[in-house]
C-alpha cells in the first residue's frame, strides 16, 4: 500500500509540474517574442547603419595627397528673403580640397586659378536658396558644402574635388532703409 501511495503521490506531483510548465510557456513566449523582435529590429538598424557607413561616400585620399585650394578672395552673397522684412547677406571664402593623386589634378589645379569665377558662381547660386536662420544652421552648412561639392564637380566634370570647406563664413541681417 505504501509504495501505490508513492506512486500516485509521484504521479500528482509530475501532473502539477506538467500545468506549470504549461502555464510558464503561455506566459512567458509571448513575452519573450516581443523581446526578440525588439532585439532584431535593434540589430537591423545598426546593420544599416555599419552598412551605410561601408558604403557610403568615400572617405577621401590619404593625407599626403591632399591638396588644397583657396580662393584669393571672399564673396558676398545675398540670402533669401525669409519674410522678416529684414536683408541679410553671407561673406564666405572658399576653400576647396582636391586629390593630389587623381589624374584630373594637374590641369584642375591650373584651372581653378584661371576660373574662380565658377567657383563663385557655384558658391552664389547654392548659398542663396537659403534664409538667415537656415544658413546659420549647422546642419544646413553641411548640406551647403556638399551641394557646393557637387556642383563643382559637375561643373569641372571631375571627381578630383572631394571637398569644400569655408575659410571665412559671415552672416549679417539688418533693415533695408
Amino acid at each position: 500500500m505504501r509504495k501505490n501511495l508513492i506512486s500516485i503521490i509521484i504521479l500528482a506531483i509530475c501532473i502539477v509540474n506538467l500545468v506549470l510548465n504549461a502555464l510558464l510557456v503561455f506566459v512567458f513566449v509571448p513575452a519573450i517574442k516581443k523581446t526578440d523582435k525588439l532585439v532584431s529590429e535593434i540589430a537591423a538598424i545598426l546593420n544599416l547603419e555599419l552598412e551605410r557607413d561601408e558604403t557610403g561616400a568615400p572617405a577621401g585620399p590619404s593625407i599626403e595627397d591632399v591638396q588644397t585650394y583657396n580662393l584669393s578672395e571672399t564673396t558676398t552673397i545675398n540670402l533669401k528673403n525669409d519674410g522678416t522684412g529684414m536683408n541679410a547677406y553671407a561673406v564666405i571664402g572658399v576653400s576647396i580640397s582636391m586629390d593630389g593623386s587623381s589624374k584630373d589634378y594637374a590641369n584642375l589645379s591650373t584651372k581653378l586659378a584661371e576660373t574662380e569665377s565658377w567657383v563663385f558662381d557655384v558658391t552664389r547660386s547654392v548659398v542663396q536658396e537659403y534664409t538667415y536662420t537656415e544658413i546659420n544652421d549647422a546642419e544646413i552648412q553641411k548640406l551647403v558644402k556638399q551641394e557646393i561639392t557637387e556642383g563643382l564637380q559637375e561643373k569641372y566634370q571631375t571627381d578630383c574635388i572631394y571637398d569644400v570647406t569655408f575659410s571665412q563664413f559671415t552672416t549679417q541681417q539688418f533693415t533695408s532703409p
